[in-house]
């Protein structure tokens, strides 16, 4: 029998299956990841002809695959939020990141070193790859439809959308320093200034510059056309050529692909913005945006193959401790410190920190790490991240629609 045609038929399976997922779920409130979970480990137990992992990711296609669906998800992020928002309103995610993420980086790497006797450069991977919130899984939970000055969210949704399309750029550089680390017995000054000068400052810089240019230059296009050739550009194609436009162009300057990914989304719709043209209703956003989903529905179907697979098999009693201690306390407890001096509601804060989901932006580092480094016995890792995006799955999964629906609930009530 020709695989070929077999792998045809459980894509097309796998994604109607997915379309009537919301029908299936409307009474139950839990997210759509569970069941794909089940029906990827379903799947491999029944010898699909997919590429599953033995039990281990493979390197390369693990790379690349979540690569695209952590830029897609990024310029999804960027597209919602816009430049509706002001300086004020940024503060929120930015304390998020500015508080949050260092000292989660630094905690983690001091449990992972000491916990779990990991050595250096592999503790700090671990840390720097763990510390984002995931901007493809946690979709359900962030800003369902763009936004407009008059009509945008500032509470739990904007906050964690902004977040992170933000954090995964940042999180890079701790990455980067695991690799110099992991090349280098110790850090001297040559070092430093390295990842300083280059990794932080440059690479964060162009990053951002490339994105805001090319964003920017395409609002400044489609305003000087006439309203006639404006109706004639293929809209659904527009944010997945920016896409790969800022992210190829970004990468070939040796800079932050996701910052400029991120950073196009939100000033694709400048000159609009500025003559308060935009609306909630916008072809181009609706396209990626399931496009974004589609490729989710097969992440979390090779996600659950690999559970099945094995990959948590080297899991130790303490890095099980680790990870429920990362997802259940140290995430929440951090987040609603940083968010301590802000004007958000205590209920807010406590549903911000909380939804710090682990996903599929952690593989991504985690097997750009491996490819780029010099790591030593890197299984383990593989186990721990795969075991706190289980249990982020879960908890966050069965949680988030129930908790966001009363944070509404609430809203309307006071209103």
């Amino acid at each position: 029998m020709n695989k070929y045609y077999i792998i045809l038929l459980i894509v097309g399976i796998t994604s109607l299956f997915a379309s009537f997922l919301p029908i299936l779920l409307k009474k139950f409130k839990i997210s759509f990841t569970i069941p794909l979970l089940f029906l990827g480990a379903v799947l491999y137990l029944l010898d699909t002809p997919l590429p599953w992992p033995d039990p281990t990711w493979p390197l390369d296609f693990a790379l690349h695959f979540t690569e695209l669906v952590v830029v897609i998800s990024l310029m999804v992020a960027g597209l919602k939020i816009g430049l509706n928002y002001s300086w004020k309103e940024w503060r929120n995610p930015l304390r998020l990141l500015a508080i949050m993420m260092p000292l989660y980086i630094v905690i983690v790497f001091l449990i992972s070193y000491y916990f779990l006797d990991l050595d250096g450069p592999v503790a700090l991977l671990l840390a720097a790859i763990l510390a984002p919130t995931d901007p493809a899984l946690a979709s359900e939970i962030q800003l369902n439809k763009k936004q407009t000055v008059a009509s945008k969210n500032v509470g739990v949704q904007y906050n964690l959308t902004a977040e992170a399309g933000l954090n995964d750029g940042m999180a890079f550089p701790f990455v980067f320093l695991a690799i110099l680390w992991s090349k280098n017995e110790t850090m001297g000054f040559d070092q430093w200034a390295e990842w300083i000068g280059f990794y932080v400052i440059y690479k964060v810089a162009v990053g951002v510059l490339v994105g805001m240019i090319l964003g920017y230059s395409y609002s400044f296009v489609t305003h000087k056309l006439s309203d006639v050739n404006e109706r004639r550009i293929h809209p659904a194609f527009v944010a997945l050529s920016l896409t790969l436009i800022s992210y190829g162009l970004a990468e070939i300057l040796n800079s932050y692909g996701f910052l400029s990914v991120f950073f196009a989304g939100l000033f694709a719709n400048y000159k609009k913005h500025r003559e308060n043209k935009t609306t909630e209703s916008d072809p181009s956003l609706y396209f990626i945006s399931n496009t974004e989903k589609f490729l989710i529905i097969f992440w979390m179907v090779f996600f659950g193959g690999s559970i099945v697979a094995g990959i948590l098999e080297f899991n130790t009693t303490n890095s099980v401790i680790l990870s429920v201690v990362l997802v259940f306390l140290l995430r929440p407890l951090l987040g609603f410190v940083s968010l301590l001096k802000t004007n958000l509601s205590k209920r807010k804060k406590l549903a911000i920190s909380f939804f710090g989901i682990r996903g599929v932006g952690s593989v991504f580092y985690l097997t750009y790490g491996i490819k780029h480094g010099d790591f030593e016995d890197v299984n383990n890792l593989y186990s721990i991240v795969a075991l706190v995006i289980l249990i982020s799955i879960f908890l966050h999964g069965l949680t988030a629609k129930r908790v966001m629906e009363k944070l509404e609930d609430a809203t309307n009530e006071r209103e």
